[in-house]
């Protein structure tokens, strides 16, 4: 089975696809890719016309020289890069949101987690790279439910479509992992890169307590500040205590995701003011 390709990949392959000289499973693989991305259908849909204007035997005769001063401005044509997208369409509900931005999202039953997922869902959609982040059963949770919502996270990882990472450093090390694994996915061409965090308890303990949590939550908000990137993180209100929840969620977070989109939380703290209490704590 071929891995889900790209958009860039998909087009280079849409003269062999008219022309039918591509495998089955390449053939199958593009056609579910055009089903699903209005980019690439609009490509197919032109490149259908261009053989069907050249095969029309009403087609006005071409003056002479066209070919030779055609030819040339192919072989000098440089494509114009695409401007950088600068938001991403939220997902969980109606809107968009700009990168940059550390969420909050409060659950506490299968069906608002599921509702959380559709963050994921609209990037994988989107053409963007996901990640998963997180205790064993929060990420088991969130596979389960992109098979039922029709998505293959086999594939998509094996695609570099979607990274699987599991929580089990401190603070320090997942700041560095995180930078790391978002340069990764736009160097491989992804527009945008989606962090979906899960806190909750699970079975193991957190890495490095509370404070470190505190920490991470805190000092994330700058990091994702300046990359590519948007981070919801999910907050499981019944495996965590009512300091995480506070401090964690409302005071680390300066957008918190509501059921009509995203707010400005007014409970956010900047990041040296929050440090500086939990160091007096």
């Amino acid at each position: 089975m071929i891995a889900e390709l790209q958009c860039a990949e998909v087009q280079r392959e849409l003269s062999n696809y008219i022309e039918g000289d591509l495998s089955f499973d390449l053939r199958a693989c593009i056609e579910g890719h055009v089903r699903s991305c209005p980019r690439c259908k609009a490509v197919l849909d032109g490149l259908r016309n261009v053989v069907a204007l050249a095969a029309d035997e009403r087609a006005v005769p071409l003056p002479p020289g066209f070919s030779e001063r055609l030819r040339e401005r192919i072989r000098n044509f440089r494509p114009a890069t695409p401007a950088p997208i600068k938001e991403v369409p939220l997902g969980i509900a109606e809107g968009t949101v700009p990168l940059g931005s550390h969420m909050v999202y409060f659950w506490q039953d299968e069906t608002e987690f599921r509702k959380g997922v559709k963050f994921l869902e609209a990037g994988l959609t989107n053409g963007e790279h996901c990640v998963v982040q997180g205790h064993q059963e929060a990420v088991d949770l969130t596979m389960k439910v992109l098979r039922e919502d029709g998505f293959d996270p086999e594939r998509l990882t094996a695609g570099k479509r979607l990274t699987i990472w599991l929580r089990g450093k401190q603070a320090g090390g997942t700041m560095q992992d995180l930078s790391l694994i978002v340069e990764a996915a736009i160097r491989a061409g992804a527009p945008a890169v989606r962090m979906f965090g899960n806190l909750g308890r699970g079975k193991d303990d957190l890495p490095g307590g509370e404070d470190d949590v505190l920490e991470l939550e805190s000092r994330t908000t700058t990091l994702i500040g300046r990359l590519p990137c948007v981070l919801v993180c999910m907050y499981d209100v019944r495996a965590l205590s009512g300091r995480l929840v506070l401090k964690g969620g409302m005071q680390s977070h300066p957008l918190t995701l509501c059921e009509d989109g995203v707010r400005e939380n007014p409970q956010y703290v900047p990041e040296q003011q929050f440090l500086a209490g939990i160091r007096r704590a």
